[in-house]
């Protein structure tokens, strides 16, 4: 059983979201995905699940988990696949594995993954290549891989780092319930009229809190 807390949450700014999230558990092993389809389209949305089934597609048929090349290799292959169909649509694709040991995964677009440790905001994705997407059969997906001892995992699309300031995400992420972090985030982009300028996607992933006898 894994020793790591979950929490995620799409809110949605119109009626068609694209937006894409998910975490699933293996053994210790959790394994966290943003998917972030483009232009708000139905296609966009389709890739976007793509996305998600070729990342349970790789858990069911036992694929090593804690490698980042896994991961990269999922997305290639979908994007891939995404083309051959011939249904169109792109996305943008954050994987992550996370165990209490280290996080490994790849990402290609524009949602990212942050790391908030001590006061320190780390982006695993910082080197991530932002076009083309996948589904274009040009994606090129990069990995990543850091030691962990703790701290906030937050994936998330560009409608919450595109619209709202870090210091202001690393003040919620920490909130003592995880689904209320989550929402609490999700809410951040909102105008003053009550709207969210796009779709917010994110997925929240840290050690769980010692239970009490």
């Amino acid at each position: 059983m894994s020793d790591l807390e979950t929490a995620w949450h799409v809110e949605q700014a119109g009626k068609t979201g694209a937006d894409r999230v998910l975490a699933l558990t293996r053994g210790d092993a959790t394994v966290l995905v943003v998917a972030d389809g483009a232009g708000n389209s139905r296609r966009g949305a389709e890739a976007a699940e793509a996305v998600l089934r070729g990342v349970q597609d790789a858990m069911e048929a036992g694929a090593d988990v804690e490698r980042a090349k896994t991961w990269r290799d999922v997305l290639v292959r979908c994007d891939a696949e995404r083309v051959a169909s011939g249904q169109g649509g792109e996305t943008t694709a954050v994987v992550a594995c996370v165990t209490t040991r280290r996080v490994v995964g790849a990402s290609v677009g524009d949602s990212e993954l942050w790391l908030f440790q001590d006061g320190e905001p780390t982006a695993l994705t910082e080197h991530q290549h932002r076009k083309p997407l996948l589904g274009s059969g040009l994606a090129r997906p990069v990995t990543f891989e850091l030691a962990w001892r703790g701290g906030m995992l937050l994936g998330a699309s560009d409608g919450l780092f595109k619209y709202v300031d870090l210091r202001l995400i690393q003040e919620h992420v920490s909130l003592a319930d995880a689904n209320a972090a989550v929402l609490a985030l999700a809410a951040l982009p909102r105008l003053a009229s009550g709207t969210l300028p796009d779709d917010v996607g994110l997925v929240l992933c840290r050690p769980s809190a010692p239970r009490r006898c």
